[in-house]
């Protein structure tokens, strides 16, 4: 049985062969690569999808490249300078109602961004510039460089079909998270108003998704799903359900499992879960970083695919006698769960030791009797 069918098993809810072990170790890669700090037998790689066959993983990628945006009768002016930990990068928006902008930093030395002036900051000034913007942002599905992925993982794995941020994840990118909660609780209305429009931008890639048959699993992968920010209640099922809800009724009346990106507190949104339709999330952290317990694996629907189990406290604050002990524990405890992919929870931290990873990855095989 090869990877790929061993993983189809998983997603399809059908007891697997072995438990996948699908480590994402992306930005651990990518920053090592760029500071000359990876390991001598790594050095050669170019890509994580080399480390990771390597290692033996099996291979579930999200394909974030995939789809695409662009603005129709205006373009982003950027400008780049030099800032005290990285580059600072300034994007300006100029539409027939105002100018929009946005700023970023890149701490070089952590390989991370993050934002420092959010796109929109007064909704009474910046409304009718932010609408014309979302009127005018057009989504495309790349087909190209998902088949492309599709052949570089060939056997070894299951490309998804990766959907970018979900309306209410929209709101936190261009408002910020704190302006975005506010947003919602000042203008409700015109908050349920910009998810639609939003929402009607991204449509037609979902439908173009859900036809197509290369497809087995989606992935609304950019979500970083977290209590705190997707308040349970009315305020999630608003601005977030009932999207996710309508995404999953049409990929599962074309034969598709929907997963969503969810990496903080999850415990409390166990009904909205379920309420949305979904299949199961991706990047899930345990205690004590996050809330989703083995206990909350065994108690979801049936093949609710569980994707995680390799947080950073596994990563980096334990020793590797702990790591074992917790393990020994931890994995046990998931027998009977078919739908458990082993994997990092959400990152593999840059600080991660080479030699972590690998033990960790046969830790899984011991386990899950992975074939070596």
């Amino acid at each position: 049985m090869t990877k790929r069918e061993n993983l189809l098993r998983v997603v399809r809810g059908e007891k697997p062969a072995w438990v996948p072990c699908a480590l994402n170790v992306g930005q651990w890669h990518l920053h090592h690569k760029k500071f000359g700090t990876l390991p001598p037998e790594l050095a050669h790689m170019q890509t994580q999808t080399e480390v990771m066959r390597h290692l033996g993983c099996d291979l579930f990628t999200r394909n974030q490249a995939g789809v695409l945006d662009r603005l129709e009768g205006a373009a982003w002016q950027t400008r780049t300078e030099t800032g005290p930990l990285g580059p600072c990068t300034t994007d300006t928006l100029r539409t027939p109602h105002g100018t929009l902008t946005r700023r970023t930093e890149e701490q070089t030395q952590y390989t991370s961004t993050y934002a420092v002036e959010d796109l929109v900051k007064d909704w009474a000034q910046d409304r009718r510039a932010y609408r014309w913007f979302l009127e005018h942002l057009n989504y495309s599905w790349d087909q190209g460089i998902y088949e492309q992925t599709r052949r570089l993982i060939g056997d070894d794995g299951v490309v998804m079909g990766s959907l970018p941020h979900t309306p209410l994840k929209r709101l936190h990118i261009d408002f910020g998270l704190d302006g975005a909660c506010l947003f919602i609780m000042d203008y409700p209305d015109e908050a349920q108003e910009v998810c639609d429009l939003y929402w009607s931008r991204l449509w037609p890639v979902i439908r173009e998704m859900a036809v197509d048959p290369r497809i087995e699993v989606v992935c609304f992968g950019a979500d970083n799903v977290d209590a705190p920010f997707y308040p349970p209640g009315g305020i999630v099922e608003r601005y977030w359900v009932r999207y996710i809800r309508e995404a999953t009724d049409l990929f599962h009346a074309h034969g598709k499992r929907v997963l969503v990106h969810a990496c903080g507190k999850l415990h409390r949104l166990i009904p909205a879960f379920i309420a949305a339709g979904l299949d199961g999330l991706d990047g899930m952290a345990h205690p004590p970083f996050g809330d989703w317990t083995v206990e909350d694996a065994h108690a979801m629907p049936k093949g609710f695919i569980y994707d995680g189990g390799f947080s950073a406290r596994e990563q980096v604050l334990m020793t590797d006698d702990e790591v074992r002990r917790f393990y020994d524990d931890f994995l046990p405890r998931l027998r009977g769960l078919d739908s458990f992919v082993f994997a990092a929870a959400c990152q593999t931290a840059i600080t991660t030791k080479w030699e972590r990873i690998s033990l960790v990855a046969e830790i899984c095989r011991e386990y899950g009797g992975r074939p070596g």
